[in-house]
This record gives structure tokens, C-alpha cells and sequence, in this order.
């Protein structure tokens, strides 16, 4: 499962980075994405190229070799099957309450500089936003290679999580679903499951772009659904056409015949064929003779 991690800024003028294939490069932060908290990942290039290529034309196999003799991973076997690590990697990234593989061979664990205990810890979720750890080394310059690894860095001080030092709560999850309570509430009130979903994509997507912390984003859900059902009373309403005003053609035809204007929103003067205006409403002003 991808998880969210921490890119430092200078990481892309970094001589060992940079000295890679644009591929390769973009490959190498895919990974970074799919390994678990320890730096491991599965070995399997189809899998690679779906999840960080969907939508390329190439060949990963090339790109994990090109990262092999780089020394940014390496290839290991794990129970009897393929997997790779990252060098360094939990060096650069350190999440709150990670989440690993079980990696009891101690050079693999020193090439991913792990301090993390043997025993595998539980599937991890997503993160929704950085943790501490991760704050602080997006924070952190200078130091030697953040690509090959090696020292600490000293440089600007790290921010405070907002979030944990302010008890605001948490970012909206990406895959946030209200609970089935919720959800029945809704088709009560005649919500179809189309038009839940799409209330809840628009959820997501409104406290992403405003970056809402939240202490229970199902009450967030709730407030939010409250003003669904005035909101569509809204939209049906502006969608339906007004009714039509009844025309006074007596009025319209008088001024034709006195000022030789028509009133707009009226259709065709009577000059033409295509006048709506009643046939004897016409004759009554000499305008068209009733066959």
C-alpha cells in the first residue's frame, strides 16, 4: 500500500541523484512510496511499472538495474521471495508509528540503516499527512548526500505539527467513507448512491483544498450533508425553466402601430409570416386581413 513520504528540497541537486536517468529518478521516488516504513519493498517490475507508470510505454527492469548499480537498492530474498531495499532509507524518513516487514538479516538492515525492532509489525494504512519525523527532515539542509546518505545536516530548526500541537484533529482522508448510519440517513432522505458518492467526492476534495483538520470528520460529514437537500431544491430549482408570462398582444400591436416597435421577447413582428401574434388581434389593428 503507498504511503506518503518526504522529499527534501535538495534532493535534486544532489550529484548521485542527478547523475540517473530521468526514468530511473522517478522510479527510485515511486519506491520510496511503495516500500513499507523500513525501506522494503516486493521486487516484482510489473507491479512497479502499473503503480508508478500507469501511464508510460516502458520497461522497469532496465531501471531497477540501473538503480542496483547505482547502490540506491538492492535485492534481497525475503521467506523465498524477491524483495528490494532502499539504502539509507530510514535515515530520510521517519513516520510517527511505522509500519514493516520483518528483515532479520542484519546487512540488509544496515544498508536501510533501520534501528526498528526485528519483529514485523501490522499492514500500515496511508498516511494523511506528514508526521513529526518527516517535518523535520523536510526541514533540515546541508549535510552530506541525501541520495547515497551520511550526515545529519544542520540548518533551519524543524516547525511544530499543527495538527498534534494544536489538537486540531486530522487532515480529511483520501479514502474517507461515511459510516453506514450515515449513509442510511442519506437514502432516507431519497439520496440515490450516485448522488452520495459524488457528495462525498466533493467532501473530500473541499477540505483537501481548504486543508481542513477536523477532530471527527463524521460529524464533519454530517454539518456537511445537512445542506444537501436545500442545495438540490436550489439547483432543480434554477434548472427548471420559468413558466411562461402571458403576453398582452393587444399592447404589443397598438405600440407597433403607433411608435413601429415590437417588443422584444415577443417573437417575429407582424411584418413577418412567422408572427405569433392571434390572427384577430391583427385584423383588429389592420395589420393582416382574417382569411
Amino acid at each position: 500500500m503507498a504511503r506518503i513520504r518526504s522529499i527534501h528540497p535538495g534532493l535534486f541537486t544532489d550529484e548521485a541523484f542527478a547523475s540517473l536517468s530521468m526514468a530511473a529518478r522517478v522510479l527510485l521516488l515511486g519506491i520510496w512510496t511503495e516500500a513499507d516504513d523500513q525501506g522494503v519493498f516486493e521486487w516484482k517490475p510489473v507491479t512497479l511499472k502499473m503503480r508508478i507508470f500507469s501511464a508510460d510505454n516502458l520497461d522497469v527492469i532496465p531501471l531497477l538495474e540501473e538503480l542496483t548499480a547505482a547502490n540506491s537498492i538492492r535485492q534481497f530474498s525475503l521467506e523465498g521471495k524477491l524483495h528490494g531495499a532502499v539504502r539509507n532509507f530510514c535515515r530520510y524518513q521517519k513516520p510517527k508509528t511505522p509500519k514493516y516487514r520483518a528483515v532479520t538479516d542484519d546487512e540488509i538492515r544496515n544498508y536501510v540503516a533501520s534501528k526498528y525492532p526485528k519483529e514485523e509489525t501490522a499492514a500500515s494504512q496511508p498516511e494523511t499527512f506528514p508526521q513529526n519525523g518527516e517535518i523535520d527532515r523536510q526541514r533540515e539542509e546541508g549535510g552530506d548526500s541525501l541520495f547515497l546518505g551520511g550526515g545529519k545536516g544542520e540548518g533551519e530548526k524543524s516547525a511544530p505539527p499543527k495538527a498534534a500541537s494544536q489538537g486540531l484533529g486530522s487532515q480529511i482522508d483520501p479514502g474517507f467513507q461515511p459510516i453506514p448510519e450515515a449513509i442510511d440517513r442519506c437514502h432516507e432522505q431519497g439520496a440515490t448512491d450516485a448522488e452520495i458518492d459524488s457528495e462525498v467526492r466533493k467532501f473530500i476534495a473541499h477540505h483537501q483544498v481548504k486543508q481542513t483538520f477536523s477532530p471527527n470528520w463524521a460529524a464533519s460529514w454530517a454539518k456537511w450533508w445537512e445542506n444537501w437537500k436545500p442545495h438540490k431544491a436550489k439547483t432543480r430549482t434554477r434548472s427548471e425553466p420559468a413558466a411562461a408570462l402571458p403576453v398582452d398582444w393587444d399592447a404589443a400591436c397598438s405600440q407597433w402601430v403607433k411608435l413601429g416597435r415590437w417588443p422584444r421577447g415577443h417573437g417575429s413582428d407582424p411584418d413577418s409570416p412567422a408572427c405569433r401574434a392571434p390572427p384577430e388581434i391583427l385584423a383588429k389593428y389592420g395589420l393582416r386581413t382574417m382569411q
